[in-house]
């Protein structure tokens, strides 16, 4: 599996210098236009390659590195101990893999054995490419600890400059709960701290800007999408952004409140 995970060296500091957007799955998402996101490269998190404007974005890359979500068996962690959960949330994925053959796909190896896709890179927690400067998949042993540290990993590493947190709602001052294909507008939360030590970080690597609805943020610069765009934002509800089929795969996955 050497060769595999190594594909990822290839892409040390291919965006030097450059601007990005880093798409994350939060509820103010439903509030933004993506057509005003389509001057920068983006990298997409998770279900984002789902919303129905996706194909509106110069999305050359998406990080979905949640171990063993290829499975229809899900192994979930409780506790000291693992439940189970059956979910079609895979199907989804492979369709929007399939959808959109010159993104590429950030995939967790333990999926390799059931997703093998030629638009896919693999990766793992236990490789990080070797004999390279400004490595945080080297230097953090937490870079593959969720999507929006992978994200974040990524974009210093391929070289970027600067990136805008898009629907990283956990950023924001207040931020909100749930995700864009959830519905209604969420709720309000006090969360002020999220991943401070990791943003330190991170922040001495590249510009890091969280784009909000209104509020500002605890541990980042941040900027209202008003600010950022010139427009207003404008709520929409999931049933508006993805599609139903790919919303009641999405249902199966157990806490979900999506219809």
């Amino acid at each position: 599996m050497q060769g595999q995970l190594s594909k990822l060296d290839a892409l040390y500091q291919r965006h030097a210098g450059e601007e990005c957007y880093i798409f994350g799955d939060g509820i103010s998402v439903k509030w933004m236009d993506f057509s005003q996101f389509a001057d920068k490269p983006s990298i997409l998190g998770n279900m984002m390659i789902h919303h129905k404007e996706v194909k509106l974005l110069k999305a050359p890359y998406c990080a979905i590195i949640e171990p063993y979500f290829f499975y229809p068996i899900f192994p979930y962690s409780v506790g000291a101990g693992f439940k189970y959960i059956r979910h079609f949330i895979y199907k989804e994925y492979r369709k929007s893999i399939l959808q959109y053959p010159s993104t590429l796909f950030f995939i967790n190896l333990s999926n390799y054995p059931v997703a093998r896709f030629s638009n896919a890179l693999y990766v793992s927690r236990f490789y990080s490419p070797p004999f390279i400067e400004k490595n945080p998949f080297a230097e953090r042993q937490d870079s593959h600890g969720g999507t929006f540290r992978f994200q974040v990993s990524l974009a210093i590493y391929m070289g970027f400059k600067k990136a805008y947190l898009i629907g990283h709602d956990y950023t924001h001052s207040p931020s909100r709960s749930l995700h864009f294909y959830e519905k209604g507008e969420g709720v309000l939360t006090g969360d002020k701290d999220f991943s401070r030590e990791f943003i330190n970080y991170a922040t001495q690597h590249i510009d890091l800007v969280t784009v909000t609805l209104g509020g500002g943020s605890e541990t980042l610069k941040s900027i209202t999408y008003r600010e950022l765009t010139g427009k207003e934002p404008r709520f929409r509800e999931n049933t508006d952004i993805v599609d139903k089929v790919k919303l009641e795969n999405l249902a199966t996955w157990e806490g979900y409140s999506v219809f």
